[in-house]
């Protein structure tokens, strides 16, 4: 039950951080914002503060900010969002996808200040993969390789390259597990994608502490390198035409949070990083009701210097957002029936 409430508590931080982008970024340009809201359907708790009304509502999909003038909604006044300029616009929309960024920079961050960064493999079994030798041969999590084949392992990396090079013969691994050690034979098979011998399983890795600044320039790094990644796997899935059945829905995402929860702090961190950046990655797509959609829409303003029909940019947003909604509770039903 922890795990869960810490995957309901981390996805719906991206979701508020998400949105409070869009609602600081309003409030700056001297935008009225008439919602912020988190969810969708009926409103389970309000409060009105000023001229804004903060809710929380049934259908825990995402959430918006409406604000004064948006989508052709309400006056064109000092104070909507159409009476601003292009740059300004644009500024609102794409800071929710940066603040889900920068929320995964910080959330790695604090990560390699706390418990540190991956620095290597150990010689502690971590995961072990159903269907291979380690399994078969009674690996378990926790176990720690003293040797192979007689030969003392001085650590991870020279347990894999021991692995690797032994493709088809059998391995002799002396393995201390808790107070007790034994000894189990296993025989790599080979990995016709890697061309190397594989036993089935992953050494959990060795972590390195870094100091605030180190840390800081590390949880940026390595959110670019998340962002390169997820535009890669985007490119491959789409050519490989098997994008939608690689998607999941937020109960996908909520499962795989509380699998990290259950492994340490350190998992779940960077699981909750990488979410945060797929997140705002996807906000960026330029599909309609999405913040990449109506930044085109701008784009495409700021090139002709002058507005598009705002009705037609609407009804193409709203068909969008339905079309959105479709595919969330498409996903969601998918991902309650793998379950």
């Amino acid at each position: 039950m922890n795990n869960v409430l810490a995957a309901i508590a981390a996805f719906g931080a991206m979701i508020f951080v998400h949105e409070l982008g869009h609602f600081l970024m309003a409030r700056r340009a001297g935008v009225r914002v008439h919602v912020f809201a988190l969810g969708f359907g009926p409103q389970v708790v309000g409060w009105q503060r000023g001229e804004t009304r903060y809710a929380i509502n049934l259908i825990p999909l995402g959430g918006f900010v409406r604000m004064e003038g948006e989508d052709n909604q309400g006056t064109s006044g000092p104070g909507s969002f159409t009476s601003k300029s292009v740059g300004a616009r644009m500024a609102i929309i794409a800071a929710g996808p940066i603040m889900n960024l920068l929320m995964a920079a910080v959330i790695l961050a604090v990560a390699a200040g706390t418990g540190g960064i991956p620095a290597g493999p150990s010689a502690i079994v971590g995961t072990v993969e159903d269907g291979w030798p380690a399994a078969a041969a009674g690996l378990q999590q926790g176990d720690l390789i003293v040797s192979i084949d007689g030969v003392i392992m001085p650590g991870g990396e020279r347990i894999i390259e021991t692995i690797h090079r032994s493709a088809g013969r059998p391995l002799e691994l002396r393995v201390r597990r808790g107070t007790q050690e034994l000894v189990v034979t296993v025989t790599p098979r080979l990995d016709p994608a890697r061309g190397v011998g594989r036993i089935g399983f992953s050494p959990e890795p060795l972590w390195k502490r870094l100091g605030p600044q180190q840390a800081l320039a590390w949880g940026v790094e390595r959110t670019w390198q998340l962002v390169a990644t997820v535009g890669g796997a985007l490119v491959s899935l789409t050519r490989e035409r098997k994008l939608l059945e690689s998607l999941g829905g937020p109960v996908a995402a909520g499962s795989i949070l509380a699998q990290a929860a259950g492994s340490g702090p350190q998992v779940f961190f960077h699981v909750a990083a990488f979410l945060s950046v797929i997140i705002g990655f996807f906000n960026l797509l330029p599909l309609p009701a999405l913040d990449g959609g109506r930044l085109a829409f701008l784009l495409v303003e700021a090139v002709r210097r002058r507005p598009l029909d705002p009705r037609r940019e609407g009804l193409v947003h709203t068909i969008g957002f339905a079309l959105l909604l479709l595919l969330l509770v498409g996903l969601t039903i998918r991902d309650v029936a793998r379950l």
